[in-house]
């Protein structure tokens, strides 16, 4: 998408959105876009259709920016998991950085692409829901606020997707601690190598 286009884009939703809507514009990326205010998303998705024809809702991925600078730099943080003795890591550094959404949309007619970023804050993260305008978020953003705890407000049916709904805790989370157990059932998690040592070391059953 070239420059001109993301002006075009850029006038239209400052006319048509009161208010600060554009926290910036993403115009080097290697997929160009906007970063915008998280409460107007779903204004911003029906200005993106109507007025630009991206009637194509193509993924919904969220961010945890923790171990990141504001320009994406800095060293990854390992989400904790299981030891090699299968018991859990303990979380001793709490995350404190934003989380953030990712959509990638696209007009069918056109092909052109565009990313709309947002980014809330960790202890509010809140982002108003896109399903209205593009359906398939229906399921993009639940399996977010399954994986991250981001709430997307105006959600017709906002809740877990991929775990069972009294499961603890969000697993993409940079600070998320896996359970011991889930119901009394036992969820350490040996690594491959170590089952193999012991079955070596077990024997055949002879």
């Amino acid at each position: 998408m070239s420059a001109l286009d993301l002006n075009a884009i850029e006038e239209t939703l400052r006319a048509e959105i009161e208010g600060d809507v554009i926290v910036s514009v993403d115009a080097d990326a290697a997929q160009p876009g906007f970063t915008v205010a998280a409460e107007r998303m779903t204004e911003v998705a029906l200005v993106l259709r109507d007025s630009f024809g991206f009637d194509r809702l193509l993924n919904v991925a969220g961010i945890d920016h923790e171990g990141f600078d504001d320009k994406g730099k800095g060293k990854h943080r390992k989400i904790a998991q299981y030891a090699e003795d299968g018991t859990v890591e303990p979380v001793t550094d709490p995350a404190t950085a934003d989380f953030g959404v990712a959509y990638h949309v696209q007009n069918l007619s056109t092909k052109a692409m565009i990313v709309l970023k947002v980014r809330v804050p960790r202890d509010d993260a809140k982002v108003a829901t896109v399903s209205s305008v593009w359906p398939t978020a229906n399921w993009g953003e639940r399996e977010t606020y399954d994986m991250y705890g981001i709430e997307f407000t105006g959600h017709p049916d906002l809740r877990r997707l991929l775990l069972p709904e009294d499961w603890v805790g969000h697993p993409l989370r940079k600070d998320y601690e896996m359970p011991a157990r889930y119901h009394d059932v036992p969820l350490e998690g040996l690594p491959l190598a170590v089952r193999e040592a012991q079955q070596i070391d077990g024997g055949d059953g002879e």
